[in-house]
């Protein structure tokens, strides 16, 4: 038995050892896992991760029977660009015949779009941006500029601070829908909040959406 102490004591070290150098490569491996965990960080700065997680949620409801699940996976895919475009062709949609036909919203349908889909348009692009774009966002720059559509605009990156538009549109008399003029694009890549979507001040002029968001509350 005397003899046998000697080798205990080894097997116990050993093991002991053995313990000891799996829970430092287990922590090395938690460590690592922690370092490398996605930031939720897009290179614009906004919450991938919450989007991908939210905006699958988002009730796509709607007084007109338009359907937003083309927008809603542009948003998903940070394909602003799309995104855009996709917003000008559903409010048309959302405003009425006259619309559609013409590719800009005449003032009565301007005043009777619906607050419901508003709404919803805006919440697919509050959530994707993480609260820097929509048209909720846009008003309260505006109200914070104190209503002034210059400072606004220069603000968002739609004009100079001299009033030169930096955002220009043609109007395509074959598919009767508004296209932005090459090289005066809004910028899809690196944009200040507020700055998308562009499309209810080029399309329109002459009638302001501003006056139905702030009757819908937004």
């Amino acid at each position: 038995m005397a003899k046998s102490k000697p080798t205990v004591l080894i097997l116990t070290l050993l093991i002991t050892a053995s313990l000891v150098g799996i829970f430092a490569v287990l922590g090395w491996i938690g460590y690592m896992l922690t370092q490398s965990k996605p930031t939720g960080k897009s290179p614009e700065g906004l919450n991938s991760v919450n989007t991908f997680n939210s905006l699958p949620q988002v009730e796509l409801t709607t007084a007109r029977n338009v359907d937003y699940t083309q927008l809603r996976n542009y948003l998903q895919r940070k394909n602003w660009q799309a995104a855009d475009r996709e917003t000008y062709l559903k409010l048309l949609d959302v405003a009425g015949p006259q619309a559609k036909e013409e590719g800009e919203i005449p003032k009565d349908e301007m005043e009777a779009l619906s607050c419901v889909d508003l709404k919803t348009i805006d919440k697919l692009w509050t959530i994707a941006s993480d609260n820097k774009l929509g048209f909720s966002v846009q008003r309260k720059i505006l109200q914070e500029d104190n209503n002034d559509y210059r400072k606004m605009y220069d603000q968002v990156g739609w004009q100079t601070a001299t009033g030169e538009w930096l955002i220009k549109w043609d109007y395509n008399q074959q598919t009767k829908r508004y296209e932005y003029k090459p090289g005066s694009e809004p910028n899809f890549k690196t944009f200040p909040p507020g700055h998308l979507p562009t499309v209810e001040r080029g399309y329109n002029f002459n009638v302001s959406l501003d006056n139905r968001l702030a009757q819908c509350g937004l």
